[in-house]
């Protein structure tokens, strides 16, 4: 997903930790776009969001030295980003007491459209925040930050089969809370 093959990362990784600017571009140039994605399902906010991207790029840049070339650069660089939005939503929290979001119009469809499709999104997210703790998880780390099982099973620490069997579950449940959603059934 990241545009640059396994062999090939590994290879930019260790330029990169050599001090090989254009190396490390090429690391961000992969990278940004999945990163830019993370930052945004956090705080929703597209300035904010790139302004995360923009820094976690900066600090891997910083510690690039101290990473484990051998291991997978997304999950760390996952982590770097999600401490930065975490960081970055309580700050705003404690400013202003509250977070505000960007509205999520695409600009090829009408408003109609667009609110339909929003309104499909809010209706996905509420029913993923349904799920157990662990489900969501793998829901959100899979479909919507696009990380493979590999990426999964190193970012949780656990093994490959058990992020495939925790996404088999979650999606089976969150089928069944869609489900009674539209049937009018109580939800969870």
């Amino acid at each position: 997903m990241s545009g640059i093959r396994e062999e090939t990362e590994g290879a930019l990784i260790d330029r990169a930790r050599g001090g090989d600017r254009i190396a490390f571009g090429l690391l961000v140039e992969a990278y940004l776009p999945r990163i830019y994605r993370v930052a945004y399902g956090i705080v929703r906010n597209r300035e904010d969001a790139a302004d995360i991207a923009q820094d976690a790029f900066v600090r891997a840049y910083r510690g690039i030295r101290g990473f484990d070339p051998s291991r997978p650069v997304f999950p760390w660089l996952y982590q770097i980003t999600r401490n930065l939005a975490l960081n970055r939503i309580q700050r705003v929290r404690n400013r202003e007491g509250t977070l505000e979001t960007d509205s999520l119009v695409d600009r090829n469809r009408g408003p109609e459209d667009a609110a339909v499709a929003d309104a499909e999104r809010t209706r996905v997210r509420r029913a993923v925040a349904q799920l157990n703790a662990q489900h969501r998880t793998v829901i959100e780390l899979n479909h919507f930050d696009e990380c493979s099982y590999r990426e999964i099973a190193e970012i949780l620490g656990i093994p490959i089969g058990t992020v495939m069997s925790r996404l088999y579950h979650a999606r089976r449940q969150l089928r069944s809370i869609l489900e009674e959603e539209e049937c009018g059934e109580p939800v969870r």
